[in-house]
């Protein structure tokens, strides 16, 4: 429903646009009685009606959000399956925001990595990270003691750098040091760089992004540096260049707005065949001292537009108050929105959760090898014995509502199972699996991977529900990688896709106020005496040709999606099918043979008597009961007969049904048009506008209204019908001319002396089964083949009449003539202004 209300709302933006584009840019200046407030307004238009299109065909976008080394690189590079697809490193490196487009890729391969696409601010962007900057440049200044900056004066970038020198002299507080160097890093790179590539879009290979993408090392000791020792300025770039380079994207680093990267994946390691289409964006860590403020701004700008949001935490150093700021951040950016049905939780590097305050790996070891016979382990004991678990468990609930979004990770456990699957297949550059594969490396995590999918495996014993188990017991498999797949894509389906509808909804009703706006402003310029757009009837003549139009081709496009029904909503087959068998039940020849079998056996007997006097006619034996199978045809042909006209009566029915419930959907629009429009306007159009106009009413008066459809869609089916021929369906044995008897039964006069069947009952359940079985099969493909040709025909009539009603709303003097019965003049009302009367009304 999500992808459908997504649709509609990118037709609507898409609208919007189109007829802009066909308004001067600044209509203020094409007449004096033009407000000025008018390009300001469109100005706002196109920009709701931009990113309302934008989000509406955007993929779910999921945010990764983390602690400082946490270890979420390295996890983005698990859950693709190749672990230095992006910088790795004790220290933060990436410093930008990553996007990751996810292409599935055939057989179980290496993951490859496609070209990187490096996208900088524009000078908008640029300007708002400077203010941003400037805002926390203001409170650490503060904080540090010294008067709060001017912020109204540092409008220009040679005063703001003044500034940060004076500033830099009054104090060597750290964090207003690493702050100041970075507001002086970063207008030196736009200074240098700004006017060559803001706003631009470059490509580059994995090594170039490799080496250009790692942050520069700045010396450490800042509150000894003097403001001559800060990085700087470049030599200012006169023109874009057509390639970066490594030592060009290193110097322009801090005006880059995010990486995309395009990354094949094998089905083996993440199968997202048939899923909705999502892309995971890598936000810098929080707490990077070089590189932090221009993150958060960068971050927070992102997180604005995501709809799932990955929290990872940092499983080495639980309890830290980094992850309430994340939250707080968030919470910030989205205000009024319950972040927690937005959020999943990853506790990454889970495998080095510090157990040595708790005496090592010992109240784990006792905790799995106590004996859980009689005294089955809780999930409370757990927490009593292992403190550090409990802080790490309550700091991801902080973030959700819901236990089972929390997983318990580490990328290192989850990219060696990887590798240990396959020795072609890749995990990692040969850097990274030479580490991998160093002796000791991964000993402690394993070891511990296998006592916690131990300690797992008795909770689960305990209650085959309890949350702790199953999170543990997921981390025990491969790290938790596979699980937290899983739960992305589970969450991009039950959540993701709508919670993106309902961003693409809000902007929206953005452009909804604009066009309120718009509106507002159009009616002074009317209030002038100077007419805006076109008279009411002949917007709604227009209205419902659109509407009638729309509704067609919905109707169009479910088209044989289900099958021809009655009034209780019931399959015609079915009916056909229940009223077939119901008569074949009801024959009399399956009494006469039930009411003559004794203990399983049929017996015809002569009558003796009164009865043999009254009822023997010479040697006619019984002949009202069937001996032999073409005794039952007569009664079958006309039994076909009767139904087949039965299913034809009953499609005709359902026919007029489905024209009736059609005619009752477009009713408003079938009876706007019917009181408007006559026949004998059909000449006098011919005589003003011509053959093709008037040919194009004669549709639309026939169009408007389904019903009138039924007698030619019936009247041509019948045509087209061919009858059941019964003998050819029978399904027993005839005489025929290579057959001079057909199936004698075992109770015929004929077959005296001959054996016998032990029970004719059986067979004669099985015979009326055969017969209605066969009969059913070509009644209901008959009914199939119906319904097949009453669709073949509705859609002829729909594609007369889609195009003609498609092509007469663009003959807006035709339109004219038919809504007021006369051509006005239009020639006072510039035909921009028309335009934006149209966008002014138009609804999503």
């Amino acid at each position: 429903m999500e992808t459908e209300q997504l649709e509609r709302f990118k037709e609507y933006g898409e609208f919007i646009l189109q007829k802009l584009d066909s308004v001067p840019e600044y209509p203020s200046k094409q007449e004096d009685w033009v407000p000025a407030s008018l390009d300001e307004s469109l100005f706002r238009l196109r920009e709701a009606a931009q990113k309302t299109v934008e989000l509406a065909t955007s993929p779910v976008k999921i945010g990764v959000m983390g602690e400082f080394s946490s270890g979420k690189t390295l996890l983005l590079g698990s859950l693709i399956g190749y672990a230095d697809a992006l910088p790795v490193s004790e220290n933060p490196t990436t410093g930008n925001v990553t996007a990751i487009h996810i292409i599935p890729q055939e057989g179980f391969a290496t993951t490859q990595l496609g070209n990187f696409t490096v996208e900088y601010l524009d000078d908008e962007g640029v300007h708002d990270c400077l203010r941003f900057m400037l805002g926390e440049a203001n409170r650490r200044t503060i904080a540090a003691g010294l008067p709060p900056a001017l912020l109204s004066k540092l409008k220009e970038p040679k005063d703001i750098l003044s500034w940060c020198e004076e500033t830099w002299k009054s104090s060597n507080n750290l964090e207003l040091r690493y702050l100041l160097r970075e507001l002086v890093t970063f207008i030196r790179a736009y200074n240098s760089y700004g006017e060559a590539m803001c706003g631009g879009c470059y490509q580059i290979n994995a090594t170039t992004a490799r080496e250009g993408l790692q942050l520069l090392e700045q010396p450490m000791a800042i509150q000894t540096l003097s403001f001559d020792d800060l990085p700087p300025a470049h030599i200012k770039l006169p023109s874009p260049p057509q390639r970066l380079a490594s030592k060009l994207l290193q110097n322009s680093f801090p005006l880059i707005r995010r990486v995309d990267i395009e990354v094949k994946i094998s089905r083996e390691i993440w199968d997202v065949t048939g899923a909705s289409e999502f892309i995971l964006l890598d936000f810098p860590g929080l707490g990077a001292s070089n590189s932090g403020t221009r993150d958060t701004f960068l971050s927070l700008r992102e997180l604005a537009e995501v709809q799932t949001i990955l929290v990872l935490l940092n499983g080495k150093s639980p309890g830290s108050d980094r992850a309430n700021k994340i939250f707080t951040m968030m919470q910030q950016q989205r205000p009024g929105q319950d972040l927690k049905d937005l959020i999943l939780v990853g506790v990454g590097r889970f495998d080095q959760l510090p157990l040595e305050s708790e005496g090592g790996e010992r109240e784990l070891d006792q905790l799995i090898n106590d004996s859980g016979d009689h005294h089955p382990l809780q999930e409370s004991s757990v927490f009593q014995k292992l403190k550090v678990l409990q802080t790490t468990i309550d700091a991801a609930s902080a973030f959700t509502t819901q236990k089972d979004r929390i997983v318990l990770l580490s990328p290192l456990l989850g990219l060696a199972d990887l590798a240990k699957r396959s020795t072609s297949v890749k995990a990692g550059s040969p850097e990274f699996l030479a580490n991998l594969d160093y002796p000791d490396y991964l000993d402690r995590s394993k070891r511990l991977q296998e006592k916690w999918g131990r300690l797992s495996d008795r909770l689960l014993t305990s209650d085959g529900r309890n949350y702790l188990g199953r999170q543990l017991g997921y981390f025990a498999q491969d790290g938790g990688i596979s699980k937290l797949r899983e739960l992305i894509q589970k969450h991009v389906a039950t959540h993701g896709l709508k919670q993106l509808y309902e961003d693409t909804k809000r902007a929206a009703e953005v452009v909804r106020q604009q066009q309120d706006n718009l509106k507002n402003i159009l009616h002074e310029i009317h209030e002038q005496g100077i007419p805006t757009g076109d008279s009411p009837a002949f917007l709604e003549l227009r209205e419902a040709i659109e509407n009638l139009d729309k509704s067609y081709r919905n109707f169009q496009k479910d088209l044989g999606k289900e099958p021809l029904k009655d009034r209780r909503s019931v399959a015609v087959s079915d009916v056909v099918k229940d009223e077939l068998t119901f008569r074949i039940l009801s024959w009399s020849q399956w009494t006469l043979l039930f009411n003559k079998v004794n203990n399983g056996t049929i017996a015809l007997t002569e009558s003796k008597g009164a009865a043999g006097k009254l009822f023997e006619r010479g040697n006619r034996v019984n002949i009202t009961i069937p001996t032999k199978s073409d005794d039952f045809y007569p009664i079958f042909a006309k039994t076909i007969q009767e139904v087949e006209e039965f299913a034809r009566d009953r499609i005709s029915q359902a026919i007029g049904d489905l024209l009736t419930k059609l005619s009752n959907y477009v009713a408003k629009e079938r009876e706007f048009l019917q009181t408007n429009l006559n026949p004998e306007m059909e000449s006098d159009i011919e005589s003003k506008f011509g053959i093709e106009e008037a040919e194009l009413f004669y549709k639309l008066l026939l169009g408007c209204d389904p019903n009138q459809w039924q007698e030619a869609i019936i009247s041509e089916i019948h045509n087209q019908e061919k009858s059941i021929i019964p003998e050819m369906i029978f399904p027993l044995a005839r005489q025929d001319e290579k057959h001079n008897i057909g199936q004698i039964f075992d109770w015929a006069p004929e077959r005296n002396g001959a054996p016998k069947a032990n029970n004719h009952q059986l067979f004669v359940l099985r015979l009326r089964d055969e017969i209605t079985a066969s009969a059913s099969l070509h009644l209901v493909q008959y009914v199939s083949e119906v319904n097949q040709k009453v669709n073949a025909e509705l859609q002829g009539i729909l594609d007369q009449i889609i195009p003609s009603l498609q092509n007469i709303s663009k003959k807006e003097n035709l339109l004219r003539h038919i809504a007021a019965g006369d051509t006005p003049s239009q020639s006072s009302i510039p035909t921009w202004l028309k335009i934006l009367a149209d966008v002014s009304t138009k609804n999503w």
